[in-house]
């Protein structure tokens, strides 16, 4: 049922990966119409938002790659231990082999083919599994990678969970995923049962965190509230909130919890609806609905059963233990939490899990530099949101629950490669203070000092 790449594991000169790439370049032009109109049809996304969060991503990667894949493949010199004197030591990147790559549904194009951009660039062949919950999308990559790419370079399987469960069972040589904690544990256990690598990029909850550390720091921050809630707004609303690093909810200060709440508003309200999406089905329409009755609606809150929509929504008086603050969101929905101080925010943002990315709005720097040092996340993005994901040149991935191991353009060039060292030494010349009998511990010491030991 499932065709499995070449045993050669793919390309190992820079030529064959140059085409590769550059096949996916051209492949995604003249599927450009047909993957904009699967977006708007599995997840209502506008042309001009699915263009730039899903297609000139991929678009981005590829160049990245083909700029730079030459230094990327270079061997390297490394140095010699004295032992080894004389000689050479190249380290060689070579690919690891074959990768399965498992993507989600609500960037289905952008986290589909940003890992096989990457894999490629490494060399690898890609198995890709689409999500089945994006079907119009699933289908045009099917197409799309059967003319872009040799049998065995880049298969696309479309199918629902039970196929995924069959792919596990195969023998890859990297497993790569992109979705919910729970399955993310099944990928890892079946490549630890392979003996392989596998890279998780998951979810968790994504806090904004207003501090603003008091003195000056305040006065600014207050002043330029209007552009803070504008980010935080837009990280939200950017695909009706289905986004694993979308800002998941805000603690703030309560000097400024109130004004933050009209500068949202306002915000969200200047937006407009034109281009807005939908939940991706009725289940996750339901589930995100359901948290609108756990606090109270300050803005928002208009949900449409007909069209899966739900408008961005600011949740006040949310309790601790409700499931909008344990569970991640992943929805338009902005829980907004007044705390007493940063100690106080640190604590609640401590009582969740590892998140992808934390968000501090601030103008002390006394404040990031906390926040950073007692929080755990993949990513600290200061005064912004979500735009450190566009990033071909930063390492994306999570840490504890929202994922291990990194990629984009030089870390996923590196992910699906594999450090090879090539020691070589003639046989010429020869140190003799390796061999038996070894000299007493004085000389031998001082044969190592000589030597750089």
């Amino acid at each position: 049922m499932f065709h499995h790449p070449a045993e050669d594991g793919g390309m190992k000169d820079e030529q064959a990966r140059r085409q590769a790439l550059q096949a996916m370049l051209r492949a995604l032009a003249d599927a450009e119409g047909e993957l904009l109109d699967a977006l708007h049809h599995d997840l209502g996304k506008s042309p001009s938002e699915a263009y730039v969060s899903e297609l000139e991503g991929v678009r981005s990667e590829c160049r990245h790659a083909l700029a730079h894949l030459h230094r990327w493949m270079k061997p390297e010199r490394r140095k010699l231990p004295p032992m080894a004197w004389p000689g050479r030591a190249v380290l060689h990147r070579e690919p690891c082999g074959s990768v399965l790559v498992i993507s989600p549904w609500n960037y289905p194009v952008f986290l589909s083919l940003t890992p096989v951009a990457c894999a490629l660039a490494a060399g690898c062949s890609v198995v890709l599994k689409p999500s089945e919950r994006a079907p119009r999308v699933a289908e045009v990559l099917d197409r799309m990678m059967a003319g872009a790419f040799p049998s065995g370079l880049v298969s696309v399987i479309v199918g629902d969970g039970g196929t995924a469960k069959e792919l596990l069972k195969k023998r890859f040589d990297h497993f790569f995923f992109t979705g919910s904690r729970g399955t993310g544990l099944e990928v890892a256990a079946a490549a630890a049962r392979h003996g392989v690598p596998a890279t998780l990029e998951l979810g968790g909850k994504c806090p904004v965190m207003m501090f603003s550390g008091g003195g000056a720091g305040g006065t600014k921050l207050r002043d330029r509230l209007d552009t803070a809630a504008r980010r935080i707004a837009w990280g939200k609303y950017l695909n009706a909130g289905q986004t694993c690093v979308a800002p998941d909810h805000v603690l703030v200060e309560r000097d400024l919890y109130e004004p933050l709440l009209d500068a949202l508003k306002r915000a969200f309200d200047s937006f407009g609806r034109d281009g807005y999406g939908k939940m991706v089905d009725r289940r996750h329409f339901d589930r995100v609905r359901a948290y609108l009755g756990q606090g109270t609606i300050f803005h928002g809150g208009v949900v449409d059963e007909a069209t899966l929509s739900i408008s961005p929504t600011i949740l006040t008086d949310v309790a601790d233990d409700a499931g909008v603050m344990k569970e991640e969101i992943f929805g338009p929905v902005l829980p907004v939490i007044p705390c007493d101080d940063l100690e106080d925010g640190l604590r609640r943002a401590r009582a969740n899990p590892d998140p992808l990315a934390v968000y501090p709005f601030t103008e002390d720097a006394g404040v990031v530099e906390r926040i950073r040092a007692e929080l755990r996340s993949g990513a600290v993005c200061v005064n912004d949101v979500v735009v450190h994901v566009a990033g071909v040149d930063l390492p994306f991935g999570g840490t504890g629950n929202s994922g291990m191991g990194r990629y984009r353009g030089r870390a996923g060039f590196d992910a699906f490669s594999r450090e090879r060292i090539v020691l070589n030494r003639g046989l010429r010349w020869d140190l003799p203070f390796r061999y038996p009998p070894l000299p007493d511990l004085k000389n031998l010491k001082r044969a190592l000092k000589i030597f750089g030991a």
